[in-house]
Order: structure tokens, then C-alpha cells, then sequence
């Protein structure tokens, strides 16, 4: 008799098959579900993340434009100071020059 009870535990009925495959069926598709939506969210991290690294290269290209025009756009003090000596002694030997021109015309 413990014979027979043993061969009725593991002869499997066709419904409990199915139930078995029906199990196995859904594990398999909820866990590629599951797999499939954390691919997604880390898909979205990562272009969100070279989103990211695209824009701070942008801001470092206008960076380093700037950085490179500074020589144009901006003038030490001292080389301002220089230039505006320069002009000032220009002018002052433009005037003397006038002075003369206008002395030579009045005493004419």
C-alpha cells in the first residue's frame, strides 16, 4: 500500500500540468516585464546623463571662446595706460603743430 500511495503523489494529472506550464508562462513574462522596464529606466539614465554631458560640453566650448577672445575683447590696465599716453603725446604734437601753423598765418 505505500507503494501505491507514493506512484498517486507523482503521477501528475493533465490539469496540474497546466497549471504547472501556466506558472512557468507567467514567471517567464513577468520577469522579462520586469527586466524589459528596468532596461528602460536605466536607458533613460543614461541619455539623460549624455543629455547632461552634451550641454557642460557646450558651456566649456563657449568657455573656451571666450577664454580665447579675451585678448581682443579685454586690455591689461598697463597697456591701456600706455596706449592712452601714446594718444595724449599724439595729440600734444598735433596741437604744437597747429600752434605753429596758426602763429605762421597771424604774422603773415
Amino acid at each position: 500500500m505505500n507503494l501505491e500511495l507514493r506512484k498517486s503523489i507523482f503521477v501528475v494529472g493533465p490539469e496540474y500540468l497546466a497549471i504547472g506550464i501556466t506558472a512557468i508562462v507567467s514567471a517567464v513574462t513577468g520577469g522579462s516585464w520586469v527586466a524589459n522596464k528596468l532596461l528602460e529606466r536605466q536607458v533613460e539614465r543614461l541619455q539623460q546623463a549624455f543629455d547632461y554631458i552634451g550641454s557642460q560640453k557646450r558651456r566649456i566650448d563657449i568657455l573656451e571662446d571666450q577664454i580665447n577672445r579675451m585678448p581682443l575683447d579685454y586690455v591689461l590696465k598697463a597697456d591701456f595706460l600706455r596706449e592712452i599716453k601714446e594718444m595724449h603725446d599724439n595729440f600734444r604734437q598735433i596741437n604744437d603743430k597747429l600752434d605753429k601753423l596758426m602763429e605762421k598765418l597771424l604774422l603773415k
